[in-house]
C-alpha cells in the first residue's frame, strides 16, 4: 500500500527533539512491502495540520499521524483532525475504560478535564490497543486508512509492530516482498565503494544499492523487491556474497543493529581474549564506546584515561625521559602507554591513543589531528601515526574507530596495517 507519515509537534520543528519515530515507522513499513512517498514534520498549528492532512489524503491509501494525542493544552491533533475531516468529536468509551483501569492500577484519580480531553476522538475512531494506556486509534475516511499514534517512541513502536503493520498487511496481501541487507564499512570512501559495486548494480536492475555516509563509516544497503519471498532472499544472498568478497577487510558490521564494537567483542570472546585501553586525547571515548555493548564486561577489562604527563607516569609507568625527549604525542609514548596498561590489567590486548584533537595545541611538526595509536597483542607491539581531519569531535571519533578496527583486522586477518591509512 502507498502511504505518508505526518509527525506533529513544535518540539520537532524547533529541533529540541529528533524525529526518530518517523524513521522507525518508515523502515518497518518499507521492509513489510509498503511504500512511503512522503514524510512531513509540522508544528502544533491547527491550520497546518488541516492543510497537511487534506493534501496527504489526495494521494495516499494510508496515513500515519504521530504526536499531539496527550492531555495537555498543546496536544491538539484530535481537534484539528475533526475539523479537517468535518467529523464531530465524541467520547470514546474504550478510552474512558482505559483511564479507569489505569486509575485502579496506579491508585491515582485523574482530573475530569484530563479524562475528557483524552477520550474525545473523531467520530468513527477505533482504539488500536483497547487494553493499553496509549490512546492510539484508526479510522477510515473516503477509503483512506488513517492511523493516529502517540508521539512517545516506545508507544509508537509498539503500535506500529503489533497493531498497524498486521492491519496493513491484511489489507494488502498481494504486496511485494522486500529483502534488505546492510553492510557497515570503514576505511574506504563512498566513491571507492560505489565504483567497486557498479557492475553488481548494472547486472541486476531489480537490485537497489544505496550508499550512506554515517561518520566515520559508509553504510551500504542492498534492497530487493520481488514477487516472492524466495526470489527476494536469493537476490540479496547472492549480492551479499559478492560484497563480502570485495570488501571483507573493510566490513566492520552487518545489519542495522550491528556495530564495530559489537563485532570486536564477539571476536575477542570467541578467541578467549580481553582488551584494556589507555586513552589521552580521546578522554574515555573508547571505553564508553565498547561498554555500550551489552555483556562487554566479558571481554573488556578497563580504560585508563591519562590526560596529563603526570597521569601517564603515575598510572601507566611512562618514563619521564620519554616524555621530556619525545613529548606526550609521540610513538615512543604511545608504545609505553600500551605496554603499561597491558601489564597493569593483565589483558591479552591493549590499545593506547595519544594525540592532538584541537582546535589548539598543534605545531608545524605535530599539527592538529596528529594521533599516535599503539596496539599490543600478546607480546607483539605496533604503533602508527595518523593525521585525522575535521573538528575535535571528528578527530576523537576517528581515533577510536581506527583503534578498534585495527585490532579487529589483526585478530581476524593478521593485518599489522590499519584500515585507515596511517602517515607514519
Amino acid at each position: 500500500m502507498i502511504g505518508q507519515i505526518i509527525a506533529i509537534g513544535d518540539e520537532l520543528i524547533s529541533g529540541r527533539v529528533v524525529n526518530t519515530t518517523s524513521s522507525f515507522a518508515a523502515a518497518r513499513l518499507f521492509t513489510a512491502g509498503h511504500k512511503i512517498t512522503r514524510i512531513t514534520v509540522i508544528g502544533d498549528e491547527p491550520q497546518d495540520i488541516k492543510e497537511c492532512l487534506n493534501d496527504a489524503l489526495k494521494s495516499s491509501q494510508f496515513i500515519l499521524i504521530s504526536g499531539g494525542l496527550g492531555p495537555t493544552t498543546d496536544d491538539i491533533t484530535n481537534e484539528a483532525v475533526a475539523d479537517a475531516l468535518n467529523l464531530p468529536l465524541v467520547q470514546n468509551q474504550q478510552v474512558v475504560e482505559q483511564i479507569r483501569n489505569a486509575e485502579r492500577r496506579f491508585g491515582h484519580n485523574a482530573s475530569e478535564r484530563f479524562k475528557l480531553k483524552l477520550s474525545m476522538l473523531p467520530k468513527g475512531a477505533t482504539v488500536l490497543e483497547p487494553k493499553g494506556c496509549a490512546a492510539g486509534y484508526w479510522l477510515s475516511y473516503q477509503g483512506v486508512y488513517l492511523f493516529f499514534l502517540p508521539g512517545v517512541p516506545e508507544q509508537l513502536e509498539d503500535h506500529i509492530v503489533n497493531r498497524v503493520l498486521p492491519m496493513l498487511n491484511d489489507l494488502d496481501p498481494e504486496r511485494p516482498f522486500v529483502a534488505q541487507k546492510i553492510f557497515k564499512l570503514f576505511g574506504l570512501s563512498e566513491t571507492m565503494i560505489n565504483i567497486e559495486l557498479e557492475e553488481l548494480q548494472d547486472n541486476d536492475r531489480t537490485l537497489k544499492i544505496g550508499y550512506y555516509p554515517v561518520f566515520p563509516e559508509v553504510h551500504v544497503s542492498l534492497t530487493a523487491v520481488e514477487s516472492s519471498e524466495r526470489k527476494a532472499a536469493k537476490l540479496i544472498k547472492d549480492a551479499a556474497t559478492l560484497v563480502r568478497e570485495k570488501f571483507h577487510d573493510f566490513i566492520v558490521a552487518e545489519d542495522s543493529t550491528g556495530s564495530l564494537q559489537a563485532t570486536l567483542g564477539q571476536i575477542l570472546k570467541q578467541q578467549g581474549m580481553t582488551l584494556a585501553a589507555a586513552e589521552s586525547c580521546t578522554g574515555g571515548l573508547l571505553g564508553a564506546t565498547v561498554t555500550s555493548v551489552p555483556g562487554s564486561s566479558q571481554w573488556f577489562d578497563r580504560s585508563i584515561v591519562t590526560y596529563s604527563n603526570q597521569a601517564k607516569r603515575q598510572n601507566l609507568g611512562v618514563k619521564k625521559e620519554t616524555l621530556s625527549k619525545y613529548g606526550a604525542v609521540s610513538s615512543q609514548t604511545a608504545l609505553e602507554m600500551s605496554a603499561g596498561v597491558k601489564r597493569i590489567s593483565g589483558s591479552d590486548c591493549a590499545i593506547a591513543i595519544t594525540g592532538i584533537a584541537g582546535p589548539g595545541g598543534g605545531s608545524s611538526e605535530k599539527p592538529v589531528g596528529t594521533v599516535y595509536i599503539s596496539l599490543m597483542v600478546n607480546e607483539e607491539q605496533m604503533v602508527h601515526r595518523f593525521h585525522f581531519p575535521g573538528s575535535r569531535r571528528d578527530v576523537r571519533i576517528l581515533s577510536v574507530e581506527t583503534s578498534l578496527d585495527w585490532l579487529r583486522r589483526y585478530l581476524v586477518h593478521g593485518s599489522k596495517l590499519p584500515g585507515y591509512k596511517p602517515v607514519g
